[in-house]
C-alpha cells in the first residue's frame, strides 16, 4: 500500500503527464478534435442548448417592420427559430433571384399558395406532405382541388353577403 504522500505525488505526476500529452496533441499533432473538446469544456464554444438560445434571441432582434414584402410574406405566422430559418431562406431567395434575374412570387401569390397547402392538407387528412414527397398526378389533382376551393372562399368573402347565395353555387 502506498503512503498518502506517495499517492499524492503519483496523482500530481499523472496530472502533469496528462497536461503534457494534451499539449503535445494540440501543439505538435494539431489534433483539432481535442482542441474543439477543450474549448467546449472550458465554455469558449457554446453547447447545443446555448446555440439554440442564441438563435432564438437573435430572431427577436430582426425588426419585422424592416422586412421586404417578400420576406414578410415568407415569415408570416412563424416564430422563434422557424422565423429565423424562414427569414434566412427569404433573404437567400431574394439574393439568388437578383443574381440570376429570376422573378419571385408576389406576397399575394405566397399567401395564396400557403392557403392552398392548408386546404390540401385538410382534404388529405393531414397527409398532403407525404403525397407531395411521392409526386405525380395525385398531388396535382389535390393541389388543383384545393386551389379551386380557396378561390371560391376568397370570392365569397369579397362579395356582399346577400350576393354570395345567388352568385355562387353552394359546394364544399
Amino acid at each position: 500500500m502506498l503512503s498518502s504522500r506517495k499517492c499524492a505525488n503519483n496523482i500530481n505526476g499523472l496530472g502533469f503527464d496528462a497536461l503534457g500529452a494534451m499539449q503535445h496533441a494540440l501543439q505538435i499533432q494539431k489534433d483539432g478534435r481535442l482542441g474543439h473538446q477543450v474549448l467546449a469544456d472550458i465554455g469558449v464554444i457554446p453547447s447545443a442548448e446555448e446555440r439554440y438560445a442564441i438563435g432564438v434571441e437573435d430572431s427577436m432582434k430582426i425588426d419585422r417592420a424592416s422586412l421586404t414584402p417578400f420576406e414578410a410574406a415568407i415569415t408570416e405566422g412563424e416564430e422563434g427559430q422557424m422565423f429565423r430559418v424562414a427569414y434566412g431562406a427569404a433573404c437567400a431567395m431574394e439574393e439568388s433571384a437578383e443574381g440570376f434575374d429570376i422573378t419571385l412570387p408576389t406576397p399575394e401569390e405566397i399567401r395564396f399558395l400557403r392557403k392552398v397547402g392548408k386546404v390540401a392538407d385538410e382534404i388529405t387528412g393531414g397527409r398532403f406532405h407525404e403525397i407531395c414527397m411521392i409526386g405525380g398526378p395525385e398531388e396535382k389533382r389535390i393541389r388543383q382541388l384545393a386551389a379551386q376551393k380557396v378561390k371560391r372562399q376568397e370570392t365569397r368573402r369579397l362579395l356582399p353577403p346577400g350576393r354570395v347565395r345567388t352568385a355562387l353555387p353552394q359546394r364544399s
